[in-house]
């Protein structure tokens, strides 16, 4: 029994691809579901920016028939045009997209018969815990990804206008403090699917509308603290002075602490969602049924 216990508690990599396959052939249809609605949004998304695109475009083509006035410039810019909104709102989708993974992270504990089904499962709790993390943090966010450059794909290939955001974005990397800058914006929206993903593990059932809620009441209540705050007689020039006078090499410092923080905010909610999906029991307090 001693040995049994202490295979359970160990990580086995043996186990653990036991494990993924064998959940893989019982849950491949939701998986391929998620998979189709995911990819769907982003090609539908591209699908309606390309038709306007293209019907604006052709216009011009027109216009430039009937005139003999060169339009390259106004069709390229057109092109640039639909091709950012298409990235603008696919990044925003792909955001959005990061939450719901987070939210359904541990949606196998959702219910009673669930959590029996899941604890049941001979693996240990960390093999359990990881294949979740692999199937909707790697798995979903390659889903996002995939689905995003099909839509930029779209794009490309009904009106030109997939590779001039694309361009726009290196010319934006080539730029100081750009690279940086674009670890931070990774590191925000991982932090959306960490906290989502926290969530998920304290409220199984209805996770993403109950971490949604909670994360606007405390956002309305640093809202209040904010304005308590700038109503206050507080010399707020010297505060913004303090920032704006440490140079562009002292940004280094402020932009590199950011990126820290993030990290370990991430870090920090992975590792509390691991504390309780570890210690998560079949009948407890907040999930009884």
């Amino acid at each position: 029994m001693g040995n049994n216990i202490e295979s359970n508690i160990a990580f086995s990599s043996e186990r653990f691809s036991s494990l993924l396959k064998s959940d893989f052939i019982v849950n491949k249809g939701n998986y391929i579901k998620y998979s189709i609605a995911t990819i769907g949004v982003f090609i539908a998304l591209a699908s309606l920016i390309s038709i306007n695109a293209v019907i604006d475009i052709n216009s011009l083509k027109h216009l430039t028939e009937l005139t003999g006035r060169i339009m390259d410039d106004a069709i390229r810019a057109k092109q640039l045009s639909y091709g950012s909104m298409y990235l603008a709102l696919s990044s925003w989708i792909l955001c959005i997209g990061l939450t719901v993974c987070g939210s359904l992270t541990f949606s196998n504990f959702s219910s009673k018969k669930k959590r029996i089904s899941s604890l049941m499962i001979p693996a240990s709790r960390s093999e359990k815990f990881l294949l979740q993390v692999l199937i909707y943090f790697v798995g979903g966010t390659f889903m996002l990804i995939i689905g995003l450059l099909l839509g930029l794909l779209i794009c490309q290939i009904t009106f030109g206008g997939g590779s001039a955001p694309i361009n726009s974005v290196f010319e934006f990397l080539d730029k100081e403090f750009s690279g940086s800058l674009t670890i931070i914006m990774i590191l925000v929206a991982l932090f959306g699917n960490s906290l989502y993903a926290l969530g998920s593990s304290l409220w199984p059932k209805l996770s993403w509308i109950k971490t949604w809620v909670i994360l606007m009441v405390v956002q309305w209540a640093f809202t209040a603290i904010f304005m308590i705050l700038a109503a206050a007689n507080i010399n707020w020039d010297a505060f913004f002075t303090l920032f704006i006078g440490l140079g562009k090499d002292n940004m280094w410092i402020l932009i590199w602490s950011g990126i820290t923080i993030l990290a370990i905010l991430n870090l920090v909610c992975w590792g509390l969602a691991w504390l309780r999906f570890k210690n998560t029991q079949i009948i407890q307090r907040f999930m009884t049924k």
